[in-house]
């Protein structure tokens, strides 16, 4: 285990948070590439409507996905302080009390989601030519989203010690799994969008098994065990203090992209195409950036629990300099060849479509390091112990601008550059005040932790 270990307090610094980055970027566009899988496989060997069916429940996978994804940071927080400050009963603490949860949580969520996903589609007004298909897409999902849920928490602990390699290994041989299995059901057996929800739930549940395994094999400190089932209170209810606040921010996320999407519905349908191809494009280019927000957390986090809070400022020194690089190696890839990537989503795509996409990319790829700046300022807050301030900051200068903008910029110019460039404006807002708060904050927690070593020196 030492071996994938990592110790985040001493060193090169700058070098270790890129080592440590490189493969959660990997995993990250691994996990894109094999969700985008599923509508690319029904779009070239199934129908539109299989497509179509499947594409619609993005935002509710993304909704429930993005909310666990928020709670792994309490997992990782906790994790590193306990690593780094060598605290082995805690961090095995950590383990049996995230796994469990996750086990739990995920049963109860893998129930309630297969049985009300009819009526939840109902109420987001699917459309009623797709909803059959829909639903049967969504059942087979959530029945096993459980494995999802599992695989998040578990590689939320391994990378929280420095572990990102293998958790990378389990989601590449997961990928390729899905992406088999896939082609396997719909082209051979003709299964559509069943086929493609099976596909996804087979290949979570392998890297779900897989990284429960390794804990199970893994040195005493960190070591899951199903004999010892029991949930210890205060770091459970520590995980949800550092992580609900994120998995909150999420979903509130959610709810002003749905209010965005539908002011993009009232344009033609070319422009809403573009828009959904570009914003997909887009992902790639936010999951390298997040990816170094995921490493802020862990970093900032260790030297916390290493009382060596005067690393912070390296750390994001290096934070905001990794996101820059990542948004101009994507970025400029993906504005290099337009038309490839958006013929990847499309077949035979008009001039006019490409257009539309184009016009989005240019913008938002362009100024996405602003968001990175953002993120990453977010991370620091959150390893240092404020998630609730940071979610506060966020949700206001996030949310709660781009819903002012809508009602009152947007209304007196109603044009797609007018609704996009609250994206660029809302994370310029966000960035400065985040990194206001955050120098206070660490201020303030720098003269404690040396009034603390004073004393106990």
């Amino acid at each position: 285990m030492a071996k994938y270990e990592m110790d985040m307090t001493s060193g090169n610094i700058g070098l270790k948070l890129l080592k440590f980055s490189i493969p959660l970027i990997l995993s990250s566009i691994l996990q894109l590439l094999y969700n985008a899988f599923d509508i690319i496989v029904l779009g070239h060997f199934s129908s539109s409507t299989a497509m179509a069916a499947v594409s619609s429940t993005t935002s509710l996978v993304n909704l429930f996905v993005n909310f666990f994804l928020g709670l792994t940071l309490g997992s990782t927080v906790l994790m590193s302080r306990f690593f780094a400050s060598k605290d082995f009963v805690n961090t095995k603490k950590t383990v049996q009390t995230t796994i469990i949860t996750s086990i739990i949580v995920g049963v109860l969520v893998s129930i309630l989601g297969a049985t009300l996903s009819k009526y939840m589609l109902i109420l987001m007004k699917a459309d009623p030519a797709l909803i059959d298909l829909s639903t049967i897409y969504l059942q087979i999902y959530f029945s096993g989203i459980i494995f999802n849920i599992v695989y998040n928490f578990g590689a939320s602990l391994l990378r929280a010690v420095g572990d990102t390699r293998r958790p990378l290994l389990y989601l590449t041989i997961a990928g390729i799994l899905n992406v088999c299995f896939n082609l396997l059901f719909v082209c051979v057996f003709h299964l559509d969008v069943a086929g493609v929800a099976l596909g996804t739930m087979i290949s979570e549940a392998v890297s779900a098994v897989l990284v429960i395994m390794t804990l199970i094999r893994s040195p005493e400190y960190m070591r899951f065990s199903f004999k010892d089932w029991r949930i210890d209170k205060k770091i459970f209810k520590n995980i949800f203090l550092i992580g609900l606040p994120a998995s909150l921010q999420s979903v509130i996320f959610n709810i002003s992209n749905v209010m965005i999407q539908t002011n993009i519905n009232t344009f033609k349908e070319a422009a809403i195409t573009g828009n959904g191809v570009a914003s997909s494009l887009e992902g790639f280019v936010y999951a390298g950036m997040n990816s170094v927000y995921q490493g802020t957390i862990s970093f900032v986090s260790q030297n916390v629990g290493a009382h060596k809070v005067k690393n912070v400022p390296r750390i994001m020194f290096f934070s905001h300099l990794y996101v820059v690089l990542a948004n101009v190696i994507f970025g400029s890839i993906i504005l290099l060849f337009p038309r490839f990537f958006i013929s990847i989503y499309l077949q035979n795509p008009t001039d006019q479509v490409i257009d539309y996409a184009y016009e989005r990319m240019l913008l938002m790829i362009i100024t996405y390091f602003l968001c990175g700046f953002m993120d990453v300022c977010s991370g620091g807050l959150r390893g240092l112990g404020h998630s609730s301030i940071s979610t506060i900051i966020t949700v206001v200068g996030i949310v709660g601008f781009r819903i002012t903008w809508i009602y009152t910029f947007f209304q007196m110019n109603h044009t797609l550059l007018t609704l996009y460039i609250s994206y660029p404006i809302s994370w310029v807002v966000t960035w400065l005040i985040s990194l206001i708060v955050l120098i206070l904050i660490y201020r303030k927690t720098l003269k404690a932790e040396q009034a603390s070593l004073q004393i106990e020196g």
